[in-house]
């Protein structure tokens, strides 16, 4: 009996260290092919805080020496951004008092920090003026005027149809204060989502254009004020307002042929 149960635990152990002495053989993983990435699209910036760069798609204009800045921005597969030529007319469409009408602003001179001068006209209502912003207006101004006298106006303390350097650097921190026409003085923030486009006919075809908003009041409150502003900061026009009981929009750049 003694020699059977010594016979077992022999055998017991045999198998262990037979276990352990046989070599475990491991499958290498077959390597995995990686899909390669899509090459990352280059959009704007629609940051008030960043610094608005060209592109490498960037397209340049023949302007035969009126044009103040040399670039128009597009972006791939996104809104662009352009700037201010000589002689060349700006179409906003105005809709007050139940009616609608265009209001054109033909730029004669212009820089982003020391002047604004412009010719404006109303075609439907026989209406036209000249408006010279001057430096401390483009820089510092907080009042902007759009509801415009007719014949020569010349602005020191306010501005129209660009914002204010001030105005531009507090917004981008969030908040600014300013007013329109005769209104008062009122706080304007970023919204939650600021970046906004739209498209206008450029010269005869379509563009989207991209801004950042600013606004009085949240979305559904009465008496709230919306503004659009291109988002690049040698060129910072309006491109759409709604002041409660009026709008007017950018729709249309037409080129300069006198």
């Amino acid at each position: 009996m003694k020699f059977l149960l010594f016979l077992a635990c022999a055998m017991i152990i045999s198998l262990g260290l037979y276990a352990q002495a046989k070599p475990t053989t491991k499958t290498a993983p077959k390597p995995v092919a990686k899909k390669a990435a899509a090459p990352a699209k280059k959009t704007g910036t629609t940051s008030k805080t960043k610094a608005k760069k060209s592109s490498s798609n960037a397209k340049k204009l023949n302007t035969s020496g009126d044009m103040e800045f040399e670039e128009l921005i597009c972006y791939e597969d996104g809104p662009c951004t352009f700037t201010i030529i000589r002689k060349d007319t700006l179409v906003y469409e105005v809709s007050a008092a139940g009616k609608q009408y265009d209001l054109y602003v033909i730029p004669n001179k212009f820089d982003g920090v020391s002047l604004a001068d412009f010719n404006w006209k109303i075609p439907s209502e026989n209406k036209s003026g000249h408006v010279v912003i001057n430096s401390t207006g483009i820089n510092n101004a907080r009042k902007y005027m759009f509801n415009l006298p007719g014949g020569e106006l010349k602005l020191t303390d306010a501005s129209s149809f660009w914002m204010s350097n001030l105005n531009f650097k507090e917004i981008a921190k969030g908040e600014t204060t300013m007013s329109i026409d005769d209104g008062v003085l009122e706080s304007f923030k970023s919204p939650p989502a600021d970046a906004v486009s739209t498209d206008i006919n450029y010269k005869g075809r379509p563009l989207s254009i991209e801004g950042f908003a600013l606004q009085n009041k949240p979305e559904g409150e009465a008496g709230r004020k919306e503004i659009w502003v291109m988002n690049v900061s040698n060129n910072l026009l309006l491109i759409k307002l709604d002041n409660n009981s009026w709008s007017m929009k950018l729709k249309e750049v037409r080129m300069n042929t006198r």
